[in-house]
């Protein structure tokens, strides 16, 4: 079998219900057609549905899936459309036949016609190799992740195994987070760690987009964070603070992770910022997660541009 046995389907409003059956068959998790269907509009940012699923000849159901994410950074006070590679999908029957790359390609050159500069993103240690040997990827950075336990009873990774117990740790979290809670769009903390450096735009197009997965913007104790709560308290963003104030802060949010039943509070950090060179003074990095991109526009360099927990599309 080869490409010649399949069609190419660019996504849309209208096949998305196709990616359904792909994430049970390739990840084993069972989603809605409502979170997809948050998750891939991104018009707001002025592109949406950049992707391609692949068809086995004379057959409707999808083998294959490859697209990004399309997002504003902003640098310098320009902005650019720049995209999150994610979701990358391949049925077990389909694994083998190059569809990845294909796919890959035919995404790229319609992104390039979206007006997107650059795709990055953080490939797993599977995918790794062939975003970098095939898709000629640059490996620029790291995620340094640090996960803090705080000792409590393992509720949070209870609630992700039992749909009875995660209904019930979901209606705790937001009547404990109830009074906590801010509207407001919170900036993106590394304009403030770095200011030469691209970040990715958190303004209320943004905060509208990232409801697929439920986070909470809260105030603790003065310094606005955001949260999420996925079998440990993950902080996405933690709005600009001094030193004193980001260790008084992480101090706040091991109390509150304690609290909601969290058994480890996790930050997601751009290697060598600012919040990172604090973290590392009392905390070890428990792993790291490779930061690539591949460019369009020879003037535009994704290594200037720099990423955290709350721009992953799996937050």
């Amino acid at each position: 079998m080869n490409l010649k046995d399949y069609r190419i389907e660019r996504l849309s409003k209208q096949n998305l219900f196709n990616l359904v059956g792909l994430y049970k068959d390739c990840f084993n998790l069972k989603v809605g057609l409502d979170f997809l269907s948050k998750k891939y509009n991104t018009q707001a940012f002025g592109a949406s549905y950049v992707g391609y699923l692949a068809f086995p000849m004379n057959l409707n159901a999808p083998a294959a899936y490859y697209g990004v994410f399309p997002m504003l950074c902003k640098k310098k006070g320009e902005l650019f459309l720049v995209a999150q590679s994610g979701d990358t999908m391949t049925h077990p029957a389909h694994q083998g036949k190059g569809l990845f790359v294909h796919l890959a390609n035919a995404t790229y050159e319609l992104a390039k016609n979206e007006g997107v500069k650059f795709v990055f993103g953080f490939p797993n240690k599977n995918s790794y190799p062939g975003f970098i040997k095939k898709l000629n990827w640059k490996h620029y950075g790291d995620i340094n992740n640090y996960v803090i336990k705080t000792g409590t009873l393992p509720f949070d990774k209870l609630a992700k195994k039992i749909p009875l117990v995660k209904w019930m740790f979901d209606k705790y979290v937001d009547l404990k987070l109830r009074k906590l809670r801010v509207s407001q769009a919170i900036s993106n903390s590394i304009e403030f760690q770095n200011g030469s450096l691209g970040y990715v735009l958190h303004d209320n197009n943004f905060f509208d987009y990232k409801t697929y997965y439920k986070n909470y913007r809260i105030n603790l104790n003065g310094t606005k964070c955001v949260v999420r709560t996925d079998g440990r308290l993950w902080v996405g963003d933690i709005d600009n603070c001094s030193k004193d104030q980001f260790f008084h802060t992480i101090d706040s949010l091991l109390i509150l992770a304690k609290k909601l039943g969290c058994s480890s509070l996790q930050l997601s950090l751009f290697n060598g910022l600012t919040y990172d060179g604090y973290l590392k003074e009392k905390h070890t990095v428990f792993n790291t997660s490779p930061v690539g991109a591949i460019t369009f526009n020879p003037s535009i360099k994704p290594e200037e541009f720099v990423f955290q927990a709350l721009d992953f599309d799996t937050y």
